[in-house]
């Protein structure tokens, strides 16, 4: 950009170089968040509009997981995601609430997605792909 400054780190502050990960490090990064965020909504209450949502729709709560939840993100329905469902299905949702993600106001988005998703556990440079990652975690927690 003409006339733009060029940004320098201060000399006080050494550059910090950085090794890239090879594709099992970087599945293995992945893994573990998705991982991380099914466990958290294992051990911890569900918005009681998404679990009631989901039990109309046949989800199994105890053998399915989340992957993504964004609760109240401006501009949009109170509850947005993504979850993968007991059958290996994944379900894009958006939801909007009460304040209290009590009660449904309407349920915006609520679409398998599975079609979408990378499940090939061999991709030539970045090796499984998130969906396989996510079906390889919840298999592994419903044992």
């Amino acid at each position: 950009m003409k006339g733009a400054p060029a940004v320098t780190a201060p000399a006080s502050m050494p550059l910090i170089r950085y090794r890239q990960l090879n594709v099992q490090q970087q599945n293995a990064l992945v893994e573990d968040s998705i991982r991380r965020e099914a466990m958290h909504w294992r051990q911890n209450p569900l918005p009681e509009a998404l679990k009631v949502s989901g039990l109309e729709r046949g989800i199994q709560w105890e053998r399915s997981i989340i992957i993504d939840l964004d609760i109240d993100f401006p501009g949009e329905p109170r509850l947005i995601g993504l979850l993968l469902t007991q059958d290996e299905r994944f379900i894009d949702f958006e939801i909007d609430t009460d304040a209290a993600h009590e009660v449904v106001a309407s349920v915006e988005v609520w679409e398998d997605v599975t079609t979408a998703q990378n499940t090939n556990r061999r991709n030539r440079g970045i090796g499984a792909g998130r969906g396989a990652i996510a079906i390889k975690v919840l298999q592994s927690l419903n044992g």
